[in-house]
Formats: structure tokens, C-alpha cells, sequence
């Protein structure tokens, strides 16, 4: 019998985390300039998700110690999702990839020149790189612009509902992306 979406468990994705779904849950995140990248297996139905905020590592820490929060930077990020599937059983061909968030500043926006680039704009593009070094693809994005986002993942199905902030309020601008 299926699962009543009310009897799935809940988890809130804190920045810098990442969520491995081997069980059904509803993964819930807000995002500004951070982004969420999601992989889910159909076979498996089991699902991935992070909540980076940085773009690289390297950018951000020249020492060689590991960060505490893998899943802080965009590029460890993609690399701690990908490994975490592939143990799972996973094959790489399988993966559902899909990317969110990525604002331009909910504060900034109106600040800087359009055309310079943001910690909004660095992190999707990173995440793009990034995924595509490693022949992965988003089927879905939602991402750049000037308001945040706030999503639900459900790791035992892929799907992802999303919900966009407008001045820090919801707006009734929600749908269900797939």
C-alpha cells in the first residue's frame, strides 16, 4: 500500500548539508543564492539532496584540511551526491539530476550592475560545470532571478515542489516540478 504523503517523515536541509533518502522522506530547504541539487534513481527510489552556498572549495579554504560540511561548496557537493548513489547501487546513467536556487540577492539585487556576477549566479554556474565534468545533466532547473525559493524533495519519487519568496513572503506562485 502506498504511503499517505501525511505519513511520510519530514527533514529540514540546514546550509551546508545534504540528505541521503534511502527511506521515504519529504526534505524541506530555503534558498537564496545557495543551491539545491537533487539525484534520484527510479530503480532504487532513492534520492540525494544538498544545500550549498559556496561554489569552491578551493575558492574558500586554501589548506588541505577537509571541510567539516563537504556539502558547503557547490564542487565537493556534486562529488558527496554522486558517491553516495553510486554506493547506494546506483548507476550514473540512471540519475534524475535537478537544480534550484541560485537568486541574485534578496538584498543586493537592485544594488549591483545586472550584468556582475553574483554568489547566486557563481553557484549555478559551478553547479553546471561541475555536473557536466561528470556527464550529468539536470532534467529540471529552477534557478538565478531575484527572489528565493523555498522547495520539498521527496526522496523515495524525485519529486520536487517548489514554492518561490517574494520580499521573504510566500507568493502564490507554487507549483509541483517533476
Amino acid at each position: 500500500m502506498p504511503l499517505k504523503y501525511s505519513e511520510i517523515p519530514r527533514v529540514f536541509l540546514h546550509t551546508g548539508d545534504a540528505y541521503i533518502g534511502v527511506k521515504p522522506t519529504i526534505v524541506s530547504t530555503v534558498l537564496g543564492s545557495c543551491v539545491a541539487i537533487s539525484m534520484f534513481s527510479r530503480r532504487t527510489k532513492q534520492g540525494v539532496i544538498c544545500h550549498a552556498f559556496l561554489p569552491f572549495r578551493a575558492e574558500a579554504k586554501a589548506d588541505n584540511e577537509r571541510s567539516i560540511q563537504i556539502c558547503r561548496y557547490v564542487d565537493t557537493a556534486v562529488d558527496h551526491l554522486l558517491m553516495c548513489m553510486l554506493r547506494l547501487g546506483v548507476k550514473k546513467n540512471e540519475l534524475e539530476v535537478k537544480l534550484f536556487g541560485g537568486a541574485t540577492g534578496l538584498t543586493t539585487s537592485q544594488v549591483r550592475p545586472p550584468s556582475a556576477l553574483g554568489i547566486g549566479d557563481k553557484n549555478i554556474s559551478a553547479a553546471l560545470d561541475c555536473l557536466s565534468e561528470k556527464g550529468l545533466h539536470p532534467c529540471r532547473m529552477d534557478v538565478g532571478g531575484s527572489v528565493g525559493r523555498k522547495i520539498l524533495f521527496a526522496t523515495h519519487n524525485g519529486d520536487i515542489w517548489l514554492k518561490r519568496l517574494e520580499k521573504q513572503i510566500f507568493s502564490n506562485d507554487s507549483k509541483r516540478v517533476k
